[in-house]
């Protein structure tokens, strides 16, 4: 007897449901955060990365509980402690580029907070640190730049959802087997090529250079690849530690490191490149 083709409902898509109302949720509080934006969105920030650091130091790297405890209430407290005082610099200040040494000081502590007590690898020590980075960065660019950000938002949402589909509808090799078996050259390429076109779409107005589409376009596939890479990583560092999801929390998605990986590369990367601009754009010309 033959097969029955397998439908939407199928085993391919069987947890798609659990997915969607799981992302409703999601997006719901972050909308509600992103839409009251300052001291609210930093103390949501602050819970997201506390959660995110504990599901680090608890699940992947397998510390005991009281110390990953420990560590995450440090590390969050100084992320939110950083968020904090680049809101109040960004309210006082006129230049949107501006970043707060005290906040980037303060921020950089967490990091080593996060990285140090990890001495497996350097994968685990970077993705430890990109955590508080890219959650700060998000910040800096809700505050300075929002545009920026819900393009960033916009791209890894993108590429992580045209991943899925054409993924499992197309199939094919496998984009890195080692470390995400699941992830396909199918699937990765057309986040590159939906992250490119959100980018011309955006950065079309009709008077726009050639140049500055080209840069508009490569800027968003660079950041789908970052948004990828951190996927991947958190792939490799579950493998390594021998579990599934870095938590249970999100029904459809695991824990807050599986729905968010992608968000700290490609806010790490975004991020930085807008700092690097303000600093750019505020350095003084020599004469």
């Amino acid at each position: 007897m033959a097969e029955a083709p397998k439908s939407a409902s199928g085993p391919k898509f069987a947890d798609l449901l659990p997915r969607i109302v799981s992302a409703v949720v999601l997006l719901t509080v972050a909308g509600l955060g992103l839409w009251l934006g300052g001291l609210v969105l930093a103390l949501l920030l602050s819970i997201f990365g506390a959660v995110m650091v504990w599901e680090y130091f608890r699940l992947i790297i397998r510390l005991t509980r009281p110390f990953a405890m420990v560590c995450t209430v440090l590390s969050s407290a100084l992320l939110a402690l950083s968020l904090v005082l680049e809101h109040a610099l960004v309210t006082e200040s006129d230049d949107l580029l501006a970043v707060s040494p005290m906040a980037t000081t303060v921020m950089a502590i967490a990091m080593i907070v996060t990285a140090i007590p990890v001495r497996k690898s350097r994968l685990e020590s970077l993705f430890g640190a990109m955590i508080p980075l890219a959650t700060f960065l998000f910040f800096y660019l809700h505050q300075s730049i929002p545009y920026a950000m819900w393009l960033v938002v916009a791209v890894v949402i993108t590429t992580d959802v045209s991943g899925y589909f054409f993924g499992k509808l197309i199939g094919g090799p496998k984009f890195w087997p080692s470390l995400s078996p699941n992830k396909t050259w199918s699937g990765t390429v057309s986040g590159w090529i939906m992250a490119g076109l959100i980018a011309l779409v955006v950065s079309w107005q009709g008077e726009e250079k050639l140049s500055t589409i080209a840069i508009a376009v490569a800027f968003a596939v660079v950041v789908a690849f970052a948004a990828q890479m951190a996927d991947i990583a958190e792939s490799a560092l579950k493998r390594r530690a021998g579990v599934k999801d870095s938590s249970n929390l999100l029904p459809g998605h695991g824990g807050a490191l599986d729905r968010f990986d992608g968000m700290l590369g490609a806010f790490t990367v975004a991020g930085l490149v807008f700092v690097l601009l303000g600093f750019a754009i505020g350095a003084p010309v020599a004469p």
